[in-house]
């Protein structure tokens, strides 16, 4: 048994940051590939979505943790 996890930079910010590649939050850019938003970026933009009365983007708890192996496709 093992542990996954993928580095790469956000879409948002360039900062390089690690997370589980099946439960970070992403946006999709204009190819339509799924591109990864750190934590910082997520939280500043749910912070604007609450200020604006939308319901904020979720986050899942292990986002940012690595994942088991078992769990990639």
């Amino acid at each position: 048994m093992g542990y996954a996890f993928m580095t790469s930079a956000c879409c948002a910010c360039g900062v390089v940051f690690s997370y589980n590649p099946m439960r970070v939050p992403s946006v999709r850019d204009p190819n339509g590939v799924r591109q990864p938003v750190c934590k910082l970026c997520i939280e500043a933009a749910n912070a604007v979505r609450k200020e604006r009365g939308l319901e904020p983007f979720s986050i899942m708890s292990d986002a940012y943790e690595p994942c088991d192996e078992a769990e990639l496709p």
